[in-house]
């Protein structure tokens, strides 16, 4: 055994497409560091007690960790419940829960050996049998829990032949699992809150977990406030506090307005905020008062995604014109003062992020060849026409989206010239997923924000054959170098066959005063809250 310590068509493709794009809009609503996952402000001498008021965008009143998919909304949620493993940021893994594992030889058993002496806030024992628990509950939730159950995969058994071994069988290989069981989604819950419903969990107070916070208070939809666990011992082995978290409170609130939050925190009402507008985002670059993160979530760029099933679509040189026609500098003039071209199908924060920057640029004349040479010849309005059919795509999103929509506009503007239409405008999140479903779009809108190189699949699987080969192997390989090239792999295809053109890597940050410290991030750029501190005011 190592030891890792320390082809579908039609509907079956749109199916599995649609699942994953809405997996995708659930995630994406979604400097620097050291491989060990540690950043900024950890020289400073950390501060006991006082409050944090952080700002979540789009919550409501569940902070259920296996539903809380939004990375804003996960920030705090990440105080309740431990996980089994540490994602550091180089994309390398940490003991937490379980102080070291084995992963078979293609991925398909993995054996966590669990720490001794972990209590739920409620007292009850953390051991194999609770940890089996939390994930059965999630499996027994189905489509309720799709995002999770989606990241655990074709899961076999969970097995406990002891109170401090789990082991998790697969029916087939699965080496993002690792990742997935570090994530909040599959955080460990207490065996009360595994036992409850759907519904109930989603009230809030239901959660328990072995984390450094306990739920004390819901405000429903305003918001919740968490408290200090005065017994914690088992942060993660890069946390440099291993005792209870220095904070005493984090305050929760959900805040819509994203101009509303950026003027709070000005004022030094919030401490720290996840989300904001491209001109609050441009302002806080350059303020003395406010730090906000500059690198873009990890996961896949920010941009297109083709529905290669419509006409125009279906032919690979006219979605390689698309990408052509696209001039990014211009879109980005357009966006924040933090944005950045993309240089991968990944973000490139992602760990498993290779530079492949020529395979993403600008030629409008090579655009207008392969239009020409494909037959497409321009109409009486100057749209394209071939068979009857016009050069007219259709952009779906969410209302989520609208902040983007005069970064859109320049890419409509670039592609009327070379005689192509784009139509776009937000949808509500049923019509969108009516739309996703019926398979009436062209594009969809959005990016995935996970740390890992099987991100891609979610969405480009059971397009190409060469492709899914390429995301099999990446599944069966535990190591991590080697999944690293068998990821640039599948980004070359992506890119080269433009089955998704990217527009920019978004920064969808956090934004936090000076006086608010953060020492410790997770691959996914969730901070530990554990190690978090705030100067005395």
């Amino acid at each position: 055994m190592k030891r890792h310590s320390h082809h579908a068509t039609g509907r079956t493709r749109l199916s599995r497409r649609v699942a994953a794009l809405l997996a995708v809009a659930g995630l994406a609503l979604s400097g620097c560091a050291a491989a060990g996952g540690t950043e900024g402000s950890s020289g400073s001498t950390p501060v006991r007690g006082g409050v944090l008021k952080y700002r979540a965008a789009g919550g409501g009143k569940s902070f259920d960790p296996a539903t809380t998919t939004g990375y804003g909304l996960a920030v705090p949620v990440r105080g309740l419940v431990d996980s089994l493993v540490f994602n550091n940021l180089d994309g390398t893994f940490a003991p937490w829960l379980a102080t070291r594992w084995t992963v078979n030889d293609n991925a398909t058993r993995f054996d966590f050996t669990l720490r001794d002496g972990v209590t739920f806030s409620d007292g009850e024992k953390l051991d194999a049998t609770a940890v089996a628990a939390s994930y059965q509950a999630l499996r027994d939730g189905g489509a309720k829990y799709a995002v999770a159950n989606q990241w655990i995969g074709a899961l076999r058994s969970i097995n406990t032949p002891d109170e401090h071994t789990v082991v998790f069988d697969f029916a087939k290989p699965n080496s993002s699992f690792l990742q997935s069981a570090s994530s909040t989604v599959l955080g460990i819950v207490a065996p009360a809150t595994a036992k409850l419903p759907f519904e109930k969990r989603q009230e809030g107070m239901g959660i328990i977990g072995s984390g450094p916070f306990v739920a004390a208070e819901s405000r429903g939809e305003e918001g919740y406030t968490l408290v200090r666990r005065k017994d914690y011992a088992w942060a993660p082995a890069p946390a440099k506090n291993q005792g209870p978290a220095y904070l005493d409170k984090i305050e929760v609130h959900n805040i819509q307005d994203n101009s509303i939050a950026a003027a709070e925190l000005r004022s030094g009402g919030l401490d720290l905020l996840h989300n904001t507008e491209p001109a609050d985002k441009t302002e806080f670059a350059s303020s003395t008062e406010i730090t906000i993160r500059r690198e873009p979530l990890p996961g896949s760029a920010l941009g297109f995604a083709a529905n290669i099933e419509q006409p125009g679509l279906d032919d690979v040189n006219v979605r390689r014109a698309l990408a052509l026609a696209i001039d990014r500098d211009a879109v980005l003039r357009r966006a924040s003062a933090i944005d950045i071209l993309p240089r991968s199908a990944y973000t490139a924060s992602n760990p498993y992020f290779t530079d492949q920057s020529g395979k993403i640029r600008t030629d409008v004349r090579q655009a207008t060849r392969l239009l020409d040479q494909a037959g497409w010849r321009p109409g009486p309005d100057g749209v394209r026409t071939k068979n009857g059919n016009r050069l007219s795509f259709t952009l779906v999103y969410s209302p989520s989206t609208i902040s983007h929509e005069p970064n859109i506009a320049v890419v409509q503007a670039q592609w009327k010239k070379i005689g192509i239409e784009l139509n776009f405008g937000s949808l509500t999140q049923a019509e969108l997923n009516q739309r996703l479903q019926s398979g009436d779009y062209s594009f969809s809108w959005g990016s995935g924000t996970r740390p890992d190189a099987d991100v891609l699949r979610s969405t480009y699987g059971g397009l190409d054959p060469e492709l899914d080969a390429v995301f099999a192997a990446i599944l069966a390989e535990p190591d991590i170098a080697k999944r690293k090239v068998l990821a640039a792999k599948a980004s070359g295809i992506v890119l080269d066959k433009a089955y998704y053109i990217p527009l920019y890597d978004f920064i969808q940050p956090l934004a936090y005063r000076d006086s608010t410290h953060l020492p410790l991030f997770e691959a996914t750029h969730i901070p530990w809250l554990g190690d978090a501190w705030v100067d005395k005011k």
